[in-house]
C-alpha cells in the first residue's frame, strides 16, 4: 500500500469517529477514535461499509480538512477499515484489497487472484478451498465479500 493510499485511509476514518468505549482492547479501534474522534462520533461510519476507493475519498477529504496522526495511529486506521468497514470483490479486486479485507497475507490473496484468473469465485465455499484462507475469518466477514 503506498502512502498516499494509507494517509487517505486515515483521513476518512477521521472523518467518521467518535465513541468507543475505553474497555476496548482493540489497538486499531482506539487509533480511530483517536485520530477520527476529534471531530466526529464512530455513529457517523462504523455501520456504513464501502468500497475501498470511496473509504479513499473521504480519508482525502479529511485530511484536507485538517485530519492528522502518527504514521502508526494511521496505520491502524487504515487496518481497522480495511478489515471492519470496506467491501471486496474478490473477483476483481486487487491484492492489496483482499490481503486487508479477508485478513490473508500476500501470499494467499495472489493465490486468490490466480484462482480467481482460471475461473471466477461464485461462493464463500470455493474461496474457503484456497489454501491460506481462514474460513472463521470469511464467516465473520462474509456480508462484505462481493463476487
Amino acid at each position: 500500500m503506498t502512502a498516499g493510499c494509507l494517509a487517505g485511509w486515515i483521513v476518512a476514518a477521521t472523518v467518521a469517529a467518535g465513541t468507543i468505549s475505553a474497555a476496548d482492547p482493540d489497538p486499531n479501534l482506539e487509533a480511530v477514535q483517536t485520530v477520527c474522534g476529534r471531530c466526529h462520533t464512530t455513529a457517523v461510519f462504523l455501520d456504513k461499509p464501502r468500497a475501498w476507493d470511496r473509504w479513499n475519498d473521504v480519508f482525502a477529504d479529511m485530511m484536507q480538512r485538517g485530519a492528522s496522526g502518527t504514521d502508526e495511529q494511521l496505520e491502524r486506521v487504515t487496518t481497522y477499515f480495511l478489515q471492519n468497514l470496506t467491501f471486496v470483490n474478490v473477483n476483481t479486486s486487487p491484492a492489496e484489497e483482499i490481503a486487508g479485507v479477508l485478513g490473508v497475507g500476500d501470499d494467499v490473496a495472489g493465490a486468490i487472484i490466480a484462482s480467481r484468473q482460471r475461473q471466477r469465485f461464485a461462493s464463500l465455499g470455493e474461496l474457503r478451498a484456497v489454501p491460506g484462507v481462514d474460513p472463521a475469518k470469511l464467516e465473520l466477514r462474509k456480508s462484505r465479500i462481493l463476487f
